[in-house]
């Protein structure tokens, strides 16, 4: 198959870095290494997620979690930092606020984008100043945060991708800086493909995986298997950052369902 029928075909596929996080307090929840693949086209949304959350010495959470959430109409898969205590910064709840009230998916991300930049700069600035080995370890150029915003706006199936970086500006302020990855708008032809994941497997590889299959000599694929397979390779790969079992949601203009799920994720409310 020719490299131009490839680049009509496959439009986005960006590859961004999980973040790991440090706890400031007790009681504040982090999640490391979480692994997320989300595949849109104009007929369906697919989203796959890990379920293991970890504390700061890896010890894992008792109860596997839910990384893919609904709020309303609008459902939201995160990897990154989600709570660190006393700085103000609470992923879900920053969310659950911007749900509120909201308008549509697009209001959520708009307002999202705002109420979360300063409460994510005091969580990296008490990171930074606690535990400057670690932030010194973790480097600039992983973004801390990662957050995706799925469901129907304007009736087009809509993938809205946030990832925050925070860098020194100078030696006593943090800048926020947030790179968008939408679908429709960054993707042609509607297809868009986004791999969240620590980075021990290869782009090489998971590109065969995602670009392979789904275009040479035109074979037929199944965006759920190539999601969950990525998720699984993610596991296979870092049993301490990843663990089983793997949720995976479908979203069309019908409406969601869960693929599969752990019990511990609720059902879809209508």
């Amino acid at each position: 198959m020719g490299k131009d029928f490839l680049q009509r075909l496959l439009i986005l596929l960006v590859f961004v870095y999980g973040s790991f996080g440090e706890t400031l307090a007790q009681g504040a929840d982090i999640t490391h290494g979480t692994a997320v693949a989300v595949y849109r086209s104009d007929n369906e949304i697919i989203v796959a997620a890990d379920s293991k959350a970890t504390h700061e010495d890896d010890s894992p959470y008792v109860e596997p979690v839910c990384k893919i959430r609904q709020f309303g109409s609008t459902f939201v898969a995160a990897a990154g930092i989600y709570e660190v205590s006393g700085t103000g910064f609470d992923l879900w709840e920053t969310v659950s606020v911007s749900a509120f009230g909201a308008g549509g998916l697009g209001d959520i991300v708009k307002t999202f984008d705002s109420s979360v930049r300063f409460p994510l700069q005091n969580a990296v600035a008490a990171i930074k100043n606690q535990y400057p080995k670690f932030y010194r370890k973790r480097g600039i150029k992983t973004p801390w945060l990662s957050v995706f915003f799925l469901g129907i706006e304007d009736h087009v199936l809509t993938l809205k991708g946030r990832r925050f970086s925070v860098y020194p500006k100078t030696d006593d302020f943090l800048s926020v800086k947030i790179e968008t990855y939408d679908c429709p708008g960054k993707c042609r032809d509607g297809k868009g493909a986004v791999l969240v994941q620590k980075g021990e497997v290869k782009n090489r590889k998971i590109r065969r995986m995602f670009i392979d299959p789904l275009f040479s000599r035109g074979a037929k694929f199944d965006t759920v298997d190539l999601a969950r397979k990525f998720v699984q390779m993610m596991i296979d790969k870092n049993t301490i950052n990843y663990g089983p079992p793997i949720d995976i949601l479908s979203i069309t203009k019908d409406g969601a369902k869960w693929i599969q799920k752990k019990e511990t994720c609720p059902e879809i409310k209508k």
